[in-house]
């Protein structure tokens, strides 16, 4: 790119899911060391928006409702009106670039761009590289064999970046967190307690209820460990936000009697603090690992076999065992497997980062 150095306000545009806006803030973090005196702002839906609450790189986070995640004439009218009102005010900003943050083509992020009145986007190219009307920047490379965080970065280089990504930036609301640490420590002193999230957006990535209640059985043994219990909030019927209410209440029915805490999380900062407040986290491929992995806890992870989703979603930088079936579906993961990787983590034994058992 030309004229890099005139570049004083930056627009990072990341529209996903939260494990990809994680994902999305080593870059970040690389914008704001890269250009220490610009103004930075991101744009990001409501939804995943808490990811960068309290992030210090950044100096105005935008945010947008999601249409498909309004329920009613009303609510999707004013998410409209609502996002009228958030592109006038970007435009007003004048920003002299916006970045695409994203691996691959980006067509509604480079209309958010344009309505938010950027002079320039950067962003990859569409897969042939055809010219792209509004793209002024852009970059066709091959991102198979990568991390998400190793291809998000790929842009950084036409900034002129050339520093390696660091790890996944994720900061807690600090009260938050401290009310989930008091919470855990009413119900067991010096207990050192692992973040089970039991839910997953999709099926094949879902671990079932007989396994996670064998498994905090077989792991009671473990002197001082707890089990902080995280769930998607909502009913498995709701339309909007389907969710695990119904899952989680039958696992602490079962339970009762272990170490086992609730931690229902109606918002995201409330899952980030309360993830943060435990010591060890274990749960399947997605946003909350992706959180996890951002607030430096170590973890085991669950994942489908697929190569590809392992190369590309493996939690960045941070201590981890990897499970994978022999199978395709996270379901088939053997209780056994999954405790030993527990104990291991738990004890801190030293099995290196990278290394991928199949269960």
């Amino acid at each position: 790119m030309n004229n890099i150095h005139q570049i004083r306000r930056i627009l990072v545009i990341r529209r996903d899911n939260i494990g990809d806006l994680v994902c999305t803030t080593p870059f970040i973090h690389s914008v704001r060391q890269h250009f220490p005196d610009a103004e930075l702002s991101t744009l990001v839906n409501s939804y995943n928006r808490a990811t960068l609450d309290k992030n210090p790189d950044i100096d105005y986070l935008f945010s947008y409702e999601k249409l498909k995640h309004s329920s009613g004439a009303v609510e999707k009218l004013s998410a409209v009106s609502n996002r009228i009102a958030l592109i006038a005010k970007m435009r007003r900003c004048r920003f002299d670039l916006a970045v695409l943050a994203k691996p691959g083509f980006d067509p509604h992020g480079l209309r958010m761009a344009r309505l938010a009145g950027a002079e320039r986007v950067l962003g990859f190219a569409p897969k042939h590289g055809e010219h792209c009307r509004g793209l002024t920047d852009s970059l066709v490379d091959d991102c198979s064999g990568l991390h998400e965080v190793e291809a998000i970065a790929l842009i950084g280089k036409k900034l002129g970046i050339t520093t390696a990504p660091g790890r996944l930036r994720v900061f807690p609301d600090v009260r938050l967190s401290s009310l989930a640490r008091q919470k855990l420590e009413s119900e067991g002193k010096n207990t050192r307690w692992i973040a089970l999230h039991i839910s997953a957006r999709e099926a094949t990535r879902r671990w079932p209820l007989e396994k996670f209640i064998s498994l905090i059985e077989r792991l009671s043994s473990i002197p001082n460990l707890g089990f902080a219990v995280f769930w998607s909030p909502g009913s498995v019927d709701s339309p909007t936000h389907p969710g695990d209410d119904e899952k989680a209440a039958a696992l602490l029915r079962r339970t009762a009697g272990k170490r086992v805490v609730a931690m229902p999380t109606s918002k995201l900062e409330d899952l980030i603090a309360g993830v943060a407040a435990c010591d060890f986290f274990l749960g399947a491929d997605g946003g909350a690992m992706h959180v996890a992995a951002g607030l430096e806890r170590p973890i085991v992870a669950l994942f489908e076999n697929s190569t590809s989703k392992r190369t590309h979603w493996y939690p960045w930088q941070v201590r981890h065992i990897l499970l994978q079936p022999q199978t395709f579906a996270v379901e088939d993961i053997e209780v056994e497997a999954v405790a030993q990787a527990v104990d291991e983590i738990v004890g801190d034994s030293g099995r290196t980062k990278g290394q991928f058992p199949v269960a």
